[in-house]
């Protein structure tokens, strides 16, 4: 049986970076991935200026700062009304040397990912290695992979599950997945058309209504953009594209030529895992909690859960006690049950479901208001409620 200290599942960003976390630190690391290569269609592109010190932590910083670009301020728009808000982020100078946030494609700070894993001895990646079947023991777990090579058994001393939403690890373990499913589909489109000269647009824009509501961020300097949208499950799923002149021209930004780059339609869900650890093995980012978009609360929760995890865990696997990663799980999941799903919920309903145009233009009126430097500054840092305290808990435990 091919036996690793450490199995991980999934190389989306959470995945990859939990294994380079890991194999920085010394460990011998099997990343698998089920696609035959990294996923390109259009996902999380906003990196925001909290997490920046985490990615610098690993290294990765310098080349995702030089491969993507600096977003130094965000609007929000109440699109019927044209009433607006453009929220610099100039405030949080107070409390970081970076006050801005960075916009890359994960797909390509996978790759970033991959790269400075490749300088790690101990480290191997497959893709195209499905993971179909897993179960746990009292000295480890052991999964069935599916693979060009045939099907086999590979056995973790821990195996940390970045497998998405639809996690099979975390379906093998019998984990449940309550919560809700939003009952309109969310579509991700990578388009090019002059937002910016057209629509009066910066690079980082919420545009509120209950019929047209969407969020458009600018992915690099070329002239993509991440448009998304949402619209009725019931419409045919298959047509998406076909419906997407008429949600263009919908925004009131007038006619011109379009590029259709990508597009993704998906249900999106508010859903937590019953519980991130059992046994010898750990649920992380999507595998463990799923949310809606807006606001990019998915990505960056993720990003928390490595944070935290992987220095708890090099110390366990160096045979310290297992029970910081079930403070690690405790407070993770608390952490995404209290502030981050109630987060993107709110954010949601305001973007695409708040009929009241009133409520709407008090919310973009408070957006815009920098009479008060101490509420500026609370407003822009309240995401990070996200992070979490683990360092002390694991400092009380060793």
């Amino acid at each position: 049986m091919d036996t690793r200290e450490v199995v991980v599942v999934g190389a989306g960003p959470v995945g990859a970076l939990t294994a380079l976390g890991l194999a920085q630190r010394g460990h011998e690391v099997l990343l698998l991935e089920a696609n035959p290569d990294v996923v390109a269609a259009p996902r999380a592109i906003v990196y925001y200026w909290h997490v920046l010190d985490g990615l610098d932590r690993l290294g990765l910083l310098d080349d995702i700062d030089a491969s993507g670009f600096r977003n130094t301020a965000f609007r929000q728009r109440v699109l019927r009304t044209g009433l607006e808000a453009v929220i610099p982020l100039e405030p949080i100078r107070a409390v970081t040397s970076r006050p801005w946030n960075v916009h890359l494609g994960q797909d390509e700070v996978v790759r970033i990912a991959l790269a400075h894993l490749a300088r790690n001895p101990g480290v191997q990646v497959e893709f195209g290695a499905r993971v179909t079947a897993a179960r746990t023991d009292e000295t480890g777990a052991v999964l069935t992979v599916d693979s060009d090579g045939g099907e086999r058994l590979v056995r973790g001393q821990w195996v940390v599950a970045a497998d998405g939403a639809r996690s099979t690890v975390r379906g093998a373990l019998g984990i449940g997945f309550e919560g809700v499913t939003w009952p309109d589909r969310f579509v991700a489109t990578d388009i090019r058309f002059p937002f910016a000269e057209l629509g009066g647009l910066g690079n980082a824009n919420m545009l509120l209504d209950p019929t047209d509501g969407c969020v458009i961020a600018r992915i690099d300097q070329s002239g993509r953009w991440r448009w998304t949208w949402g619209e009725p499950a019931d419409l045919p799923e298959s047509t998406v594209a076909e419906r997407l002149p008429g949600r263009l021209a919908a925004l009131g930004f007038g006619a011109a030529p379009y590029e259709l780059l990508a597009v993704t339609p998906y249900r999106m869900h508010q859903r937590m895992a019953d519980r991130m650890r059992q046994d010898r093995v750990l649920l992380i980012g999507d595998a463990a909690h799923a949310t809606n978009p807006t606001g990019g609360l998915g990505l960056t929760s993720g990003l928390y859960d490595l944070f935290a995890l992987v220095d708890p865990l090099s110390a366990v696997l160096k045979g310290e006690d297992t029970r910081v990663l079930d403070r690690w799980a405790e407070e993770r999941a608390t952490i995404f049950r209290v502030h981050a799903s109630p987060m993107a919920s709110r954010s949601k309903h305001l973007v695409y479901d708040e009929k009241d145009f009133s409520t709407l233009e008090s919310a973009v009126r408070t957006a815009a208001d920098q009479s008060d430097p101490t509420a500026v500054l609370n407003r822009l840092t309240g995401m990070t409620v996200l992070r979490t305290s683990l360092p002390r808990h694991h400092a009380e435990l060793l």
